[in-house]
């Protein structure tokens, strides 16, 4: 129905425009073709279809931190950068957000039957160096000889 109001309307533009062109004193003689005006039969008499229902929405986001179920408690974790920790079989992984031009990496400093260090090094690109303003995740392996079983994760700059 729009479609056909469109069509409609551009038609008797069209002529007006080609009316008010035409004839007239000193007017110079019209030797072009003349407009194709269309009337309402030539209109389409069905819509066209619909546009493809949107998906639904994902129920986990796939980039990002993963859940807090998977993550270490707090009283377990000992943080002195921003990161999160969850363990792994044969080690653990260290979460942590990094901007445009950021590089990190951890490393095992130490690892004893009471706990185990992880230093943690985020390098910030060069200065003067222009980096997207965007922030994302990074996940940072780190082997362990013994499962983490109870030992506390000390996470250090370093």
């Amino acid at each position: 129905m729009m479609n056909a109001a469109k069509t409609l309307g551009a038609g008797l533009v069209l002529v007006a425009t080609a009316a008010c062109g035409a004839g007239g004193p000193g007017a110079p003689a019209n030797t072009s073709t003349p407009p194709v005006v269309t009337t309402p039969s030539d209109l389409p008499t069905s819509l066209p279809a619909s546009p493809p229902a949107a998906k639904p929405p994902m129920s986990r986001p796939t980039v990002g931190p993963p859940p807090p179920d998977k993550m270490l408690p707090p009283s377990q974790v000992d943080a002195k950068v921003p990161a999160q920790v969850s363990a792994e079989t044969g080690g653990l992984n260290v979460h942590i957000e990094l901007s445009g031009c950021d590089e990190a990496k951890a490393d095992l400093a130490e690892e004893n039957a009471r706990r185990v260090v992880v230093k943690v090094k985020i390098d910030h690109g060069q200065p003067g160096q222009m980096c997207p303003q965007v922030i994302r995740y990074a996940v940072l392996p780190v082997k362990l000889a013994e499962p983490l079983g109870t030992r506390t994760v000390v996470l250090e700059a370093g």
